[in-house]
């Protein structure tokens, strides 16, 4: 009987295992990325919000073959350090087939007039 169970527990991580989804670090210069329907990357960026400057997914309406699953915002330096630069993820998650471009902006509220950097990153999905 323990070795049934022993055995069945042992299937079920198994199985957990392969369901789970690959994701891909996608690092700062990395400007092209090939995903499997399903997979997610994440895309990182340096950023400086005490300046007032973000990164924003400028085309967002035009962007069919992924969907933005998210972002976070990792804080680099110590604590109280004001003025530091931290690292910004955005996540997207492959959902069908093609190719899309992910332009970003780094700018204030106003895209038009305050764009500082522009970031584009062609993902393929097979």
């Amino acid at each position: 009987m323990k070795k049934i169970l022993f055995l069945s527990v042992i299937l079920l991580a198994m199985t957990g295992c392969r369901s789970q989804k690959e994701m891909i670090s996608v690092d700062k210069k990395t400007d092209t990325v090939t995903l499997k329907k399903g997979q997610t990357c994440e895309i990182a960026f340096t950023t400086n919000a005490s300046l007032g400057y973000w990164w924003t997914l400028a085309n967002k309406d035009q962007i069919t073959v992924v969907d933005s699953v998210g972002n976070r915002y990792e804080r680099t330096a110590p604590e109280g350090m004001v003025g530091a630069a931290s690292n910004r993820y955005w996540k997207f998650e492959a959902v069908k087939r093609g190719v899309d471009t992910l332009h970003f902006v780094y700018a204030r509220d106003n895209i038009e007039t305050t764009t500082i950097k522009t970031r584009d990153v062609v993902v393929r999905v097979k």
